[in-house]
C-alpha cells in the first residue's frame, strides 16, 4: 500500500489535500465555535463561482476566486439590518444563486471541462507543484497570523459581548478571521472542491468536540481527524479506482457517526 505513495501525482495530490484539510479543520473550529457554518458553506460556493468565472474569462481562477470571496466576505462580516430578510434567508439566496451561475459559466466553458474541473467533487489527483506552493505559503502566512491573534480570536469566538466589553476590537478580528477562512477557500476550491472544503471545515472540528473539552486540544483533534482521512482516502480512492475528494468526505462521516455512536452508548451505561 505505501508504494501508492511513490507516485509523483499521488505525491501531490496527498500534500495538497493533507495541507488543505489541515487548514480547514483548525478553521473549522471557529466556525463550529462562532456558529457560521452557513457563512462557510456560502463562501465555499462563491469561491467556486470565482473559479469558473476566472475560467470563462481567461483570467486566474485563483485571483477571480479571492476577489468574489473577499466580496463576499465584507457582506457577511457587515451587521445584517433587513428586517424582512434573516441573514440565513441571504446566506442561501447567495448560495443558490452562486451555485446556477457557475454551473452555467462551467456548461459553456470547454477549457474547464477539458480541464477535468469538477467544483462539486473538485480533483485532487490535478493538484501541481504550483498549487503546492502557494498554499505552503498561504500557510505560512495564516500560521503567523494566527499564533499572534489565537487568544484574542478564541474570545471574540466564545464570548463576543465580553470581548467588546474588555476593550478588544471585537469586529476587526472577526474580519481578520473571516479573512482567513475566505482565503483558503479560495484557494482549496478548484483543486479541492466544494464538498471537500466544506466538510473540512465542519466535520473535522464537530468529530473532535464529540469527546473533547480543551480548547487547545480541540484544535489538534480536528487537525489529527483530517490528516488519517485524507491518506486513507487517497489510498482507498487510488485502489478502488474513486474519486479522491468524496471518498475522505465519507471517511470523516464515518469517523465522526462512530466517535458520535461510542458517546451515546457510553452516556447511556
Amino acid at each position: 500500500m505505501l508504494e501508492i505513495f511513490k507516485e509523483p501525482f499521488v505525491q501531490t495530490a496527498l500534500l495538497g489535500g493533507l495541507i488543505t484539510a489541515c487548514l480547514c479543520a483548525y478553521l473549522g473550529v471557529f466556525v463550529i465555535l462562532k456558529r457560521i457554518v452557513f457563512v462557510g458553506i456560502a463562501l465555499s460556493q462563491v469561491a467556486a463561482l470565482g473559479v469558473a468565472l476566472g475560467l470563462f474569462v481567461g483570467v486566474n481562477p485563483e485571483l477571480t476566486a479571492f476577489l468574489l470571496t473577499l466580496v463576499g466576505i465584507i457582506l457577511f462580516w457587515f451587521p445584517f439590518t433587513e428586517r424582512n430578510i434573516s441573514r440565513e434567508a441571504f446566506l442561501g439566496f447567495t448560495y443558490a444563486f452562486c451555485a446556477a451561475t457557475a454551473i452555467i459559466l462551467i456548461a459553456k466553458n470547454p477549457l474547464a471541462e477539458s480541464r477535468g474541473l469538477n467544483l462539486i467533487s473538485g480533483n485532487l489527483l490535478y493538484t501541481s507543484w504550483a498549487d503546492i506552493n502557494i498554499l505552503g505559503m498561504v500557510s505560512v502566512l495564516i500560521v503567523t497570523l494566527h499564533a499572534l491573534f489565537f487568544k484574542e480570536f478564541i474570545f471574540v469566538s466564545f464570548d463576543r459581548e465580553t470581548a467588546l466589553t474588555c476593550g478588544l476590537k471585537a469586529n476587526l478580528l472577526d474580519f481578520l478571521l473571516y479573512l482567513t477562512i475566505g482565503i483558503v477557500i479560495s484557494l482549496s476550491m478548484k483543486i479541492c472542491g466544494i464538498v471537500f472544503v466544506f466538510a473540512s471545515l465542519v466535520i473535522p472540528a464537530l468529530t473532535a468536540l464529540v469527546f473533547v473539552k480543551r480548547t487547545p486540544v480541540i484544535f489538534a483533534v480536528s487537525c489529527l481527524v483530517a490528516v488519517l482521512c485524507v491518506i486513507l482516502g487517497i489510498s482507498f480512492s487510488y485502489l478502488w479506482d474513486l474519486p479522491s475528494s468524496p471518498m475522505i468526505v465519507v471517511l470523516y462521516s464515518l469517523l465522526f457517526l462512530l466517535f458520535w455512536g461510542v458517546k451515546l452508548l457510553i452516556t447511556k451505561k
